[in-house]
């Protein structure tokens, strides 16, 4: 298959670009593939005419997108409807990255996909319009996913890590709920899904849950660093946009697609551990 990927810079269109085989992979530098510019978008597709299109590309700067609302809105709601109909010119499957974050974190057990929605900030409310923009696509699949993290790029994993070695004292979440999820685990489950031709709406997160606090006790102990890390709430430390306090997402229905390759949060982050860049093999 041809494959376009967005967001050539970010952390997870790295990923796809380190594991996926067996296929044509295009990554065009962000600056010619302009998420922002619908002349931009028709001309590429056009010009590269893919079987599959990974929509990476996102305004995920949560706090930021609070209070450049438009920005927001523009990257991660206008531009899918954008691409669903350059996707659906050429006949392509449109698959677009979705978050947690279209839930209100009010709930007290693992999210269905057919749960309703209530997300509660900026950030949450453009990427749900994106997923409905993106089912306008006769092809699509629209793709859940949660804290996401790898060896490289701007996440939690490397800010923890950076800020023991400048010797900072840390206090880190522990009352919201999630399942960090690795991006090259995230990556190799895409690939299944669109040679599957997998549709729809797939929650695509690793097994399990803990807090952000909990995440970062396992990257320590994982990395055997000795950390002076303590616990706090979210009212402790205040941000623009408001996170969901539980955001796991349930699993049974990728299960249920079959060809479920996403590991326990656990052993993900082992595997990164091991091996900070992924090769296909692993």
């Amino acid at each position: 298959m041809r494959v376009l990927v967005t967001g050539a810079g970010g952390q997870l269109a790295h990923a796809i670009k380190q594991v996926w085989y067996g296929h044509e992979l295009l990554l065009p530098e962000e600056a010619k593939f302009d998420l922002g510019d619908p002349d931009c978008i028709r001309k590429v597709v056009d010009e590269v005419k893919p079987q599959v299109l990974v929509n990476c590309g996102a305004f995920t700067q949560v706090d930021r997108c609070e209070s450049e609302q438009d920005v927001a809105r523009r990257i991660n709601s206008d531009a899918v409807g954008w691409l669903a109909e350059a996707c659906d010119r050429h006949g392509a499957m449109l698959i677009q990255i979705s978050t947690d974050y279209v839930f209100d974190g009010l709930g007290t057990r693992p999210y269905l996909e057919d749960d309703p929605t209530n997300p509660q900030s900026v950030y949450g409310r453009t990427k749900l319009e994106g997923e409905q923009l993106a089912a306008t696509c006769r092809r699509h699949l629209v793709a859940r996913t949660s804290w996401l993290y790898d060896g490289w790029g701007n996440n939690f994993l490397n800010t923890m890590v950076r800020a023991v070695t400048e010797g900072r004292r840390l206090r880190v979440v522990d009352d919201q709920v999630g399942a960090p999820t690795t991006c090259r685990a995230l990556a190799r489950q895409l690939q299944v899904a669109a040679e599957k031709g997998w549709q729809g709406l797939v929650h695509t997160t690793c097994h399990g849950e803990t807090t952000w606090y909990g995440f970062a006790k396992a990257i320590f102990e994982a990395k055997g660093i000795v950390a002076n890390l303590s616990p706090c709430t979210t009212a402790d430390y205040p941000t623009p946009a408001r996170r969901p306090a539980y955001s796991v997402l349930d699993a049974a229905h990728r299960e249920n697609l079959g060809n479920d390759l996403m590991p326990h949060w656990k052993e993900a982050l082992a595997q990164v551990i091991a091996r900070p860049e992924p090769t296909k093999e692993f």
